[in-house]
């Protein structure tokens, strides 16, 4: 599908920001085999730790961090064009408020696109004031 150039890298910086925060539940799943295989199940943590999620919206510059438990953040990137944003992040032409919770908005893409590099794209979204 055809989409303009600042549409399609929008949507990859969004996919950046999902990919940094599904590394963090990896690598927590990865710490619990260790506890496991080392006899230390006690150690475990379970999916209702609350974590610091950072913000999955265009702006390549947002900082913002989102609490929210893992099993939370996992039960909605099962839908995987589905994005968690700070309230009043999105952006109306490429996603869809789906669902909006104290302090984040779940939003779906209008389009997909290739799973992008590791870059995020310089676009004229700027978040800094909401």
């Amino acid at each position: 599908m055809n989409m303009p150039v600042t549409e399609r890298r929008q949507i990859e910086n969004e996919m950046i920001f999902r990919r940094f925060n599904e590394k963090v539940g990896f690598d927590l799943d990865e710490i619990d085999a260790h506890h496991i295989e080392d006899g230390n199940s006690h150690l475990v943590r379970n999916d209702d730790l609350k974590l610091e999620f950072k913000c999955e919206c265009s702006d390549e510059n947002c900082d913002t961090r989102i609490p929210m438990r893992l099993s939370t953040y996992r039960t909605i990137h099962k839908e995987r064009n589905s994005f968690i944003i700070k309230l009043n992040h999105e952006v109306q032409p490429i996603e869809k408020v789906m669902l909006r919770e104290k302090g984040y908005s779940v939003v779906r893409k209008n389009h997909s696109t290739n799973e992008p590099g590791d870059i995020l794209n310089v676009t004229s979204i700027d978040n800094s004031a909401k």
